[in-house]
């Protein structure tokens, strides 16, 4: 049973303000160890058995956050709460301090009574404390946990909870991950209550990942029939039949050699590509039989296993793609699980739901039932950005049952359709915009991820073949650069 809330009218409980707080001295670099060194009080009291403060002399160095107003939650969804002030960089940090941000910094919550701005972000009091009048935790807890979308109930033609319904989209800040920036804040006022004190600083990633949607479906008689069938019945055209069934013969004849069939062929490309630039990818395979949006290639096929097992010897990570509809269906996703758990010869760990179909918080909690360790489907369809305010992977809370949940995500932050088809953004304007996400991502000491599918390296699309390896060379320089 979940414990009593804070305060009346909104979602935090001692639970959440307790994980928020945690979320962010992390990515501050307290370590676990070191949140005794600093006592934090949220309304004045202590969050946490891990962050309160230990008997000492003199007293532990103190952090406060002035809560904001119980209804604060509510009224950013309705449009009740003014416009966001946004302050300069230097404006929210310590005196001679600085942040690898150049960008004004938006305030999603003040503390309740300083809503009109006329106190700073934060200050150090005469008895030498710090206080937060911006509610980072409150920001950090709205974000991580994707409460909003528990009730909010606008959701898109495939189910989905869309950019345009989210507070970060309606009020400017959706490519911005400003729980991170709150806790690069964090760290500077830590430091000055702590002069000595070495954060533990993050180092930038570049993940790239692979939904492999499409595969030509697989190469059997049954299939083929199916095929033919489909494209004579739809359409009334037998030319149309007639290409199906030598594309599909000719992937049959040549079945000794997976990389000639094209889609397995870009796979491989794919592979080559992040070797090449010494970058890390992720393949996530369908495990599901045809559906409505889910093609229903057959992992066991000797061209997907062979391919599997190629991926595997050159060091790549193969997850589960989930099904259309596994997003509300534990015993989907358990089903697809098994299925890929029989082709690797052991345990999936990660997965991405396809079409980013996500219900907050049930498919989360259905991952961690079922044993998976890692997701990376949080992002938006159709606008590229940081749908949880994060690049930092992390746990998420539940908060219907109070808890932080043991499956990790990784946020996604931009997957290629979303700039080519619904942004219709050019080449050039793609691969400008990703690189620009990829280095508000490093300032933040966070993981860049990255979609792009193997269809599009189809030949018809040379144009952003080219993109790619453009990108590829871009992300591989930020990621050399952020080692040094």
């Amino acid at each position: 049973m979940a414990e009593p809330e804070l305060v009346t009218g909104s979602p935090l409980t001692r639970n959440g303000v307790d994980y928020a707080w945690r979320q962010l001295a992390e990515r501050s670099g307290l370590a676990p160890e070191e949140t005794r060194v600093v006592s934090f009080a949220y309304r004045g009291i202590a969050a946490g058995r891990a962050v309160r403060p230990a008997a000492a002399s003199p007293p532990t160095p103190r952090v406060t956050v002035v809560p904001c107003r119980p209804t604060a939650f509510q009224s950013v969804l309705e449009h009740d709460s003014p416009p966001l002030l946004w302050l300069t960089a230097d404006a929210v940090v310590p005196a001679g301090a600085g942040l690898p941000i150049s960008n004004s910094v938006p305030i999603l919550f003040w503390g309740e009574g300083f809503e009109d701005g006329g106190r700073p972000f934060a200050e150090r009091l005469t008895d030498g404390s710090v206080v937060f009048y911006a509610d980072i935790v409150a920001a950090a807890f709205f974000m991580l946990s994707r409460w909003e979308e528990t009730v909010v109930a606008t959701r898109d033609e495939h189910g989905r909870f869309p950019d345009t319904a989210s507070v970060a989209y309606r009020l400017g800040f959706i490519d911005r991950p400003i729980v991170d920036e709150y806790a690069l804040i964090l760290r500077e006022w830590v430091r000055l209550l702590l002069p000595r004190w070495k954060p533990s600083t993050g180092r930038f990633e570049v993940k790239l990942s692979h939904d492999i949607d499409w595969l030509r479906r697989t190469w059997n008689l049954p299939v083929l029939v199916r095929s033919l069938g489909a494209d004579l019945l739809r359409t009334r055209r037998p030319r149309r039949a007639v290409k199906t069934f030598k594309t599909l013969t000719e992937a049959t004849a040549e079945i000794a050699i997976p990389q000639s069939a094209p889609r397995f062929r870009a796979i491989y490309e794919l592979a080559k590509m992040s070797l090449r630039y010494g970058l890390d990818s992720v393949f996530y395979l369908m495990a599901a039989p045809p559906g409505r949006f889910d093609d229903g290639y057959d992992l066991n096929s000797r061209y997907c296993r062979r391919c599997i097992a190629r991926l595997r010897r050159q060091g790549f990570e193969v997850g589960l793609h989930a099904s259309y509809d596994s997003f509300d269906s534990p015993s989907m996703l358990a089903a697809e699980k098994g299925r890929m758990e029989k082709v690797l010869d052991g345990k999936v760990y990660g997965s991405r739901q396809h079409r980013l179909r996500f219900k907050v918080p049930q498919t989360w909690r259905h991952l961690e039932q079922i044993g998976l360790q890692h997701d990376s489907t949080m992002s938006y369809a159709e606008y590229e950005g940081f749908r949880c305010g994060t690049c930092h992977p992390f746990r998420p809370f539940d908060g219907e049952q109070d808890r932080e949940l043991s499956i990790r995500e990784v946020p996604l932050v931009v997957k290629d359709n979303t700039l080519r088809v619904c942004r219709r953004l050019a080449p050039a304007q793609a691969e400008a915009r990703i690189l620009e996400l990829a280095q508000r991502c490093k300032c933040v000491e966070g993981v860049f991820t990255l979609l792009w599918h193997n269809t599009l390296l189809d030949s018809d699309r040379r144009d952003w073949v080219a993109t790619y390896e453009q990108v590829l060379s871009g992300l591989s320089v930020l990621a050399d650069a952020g080692t040094k």
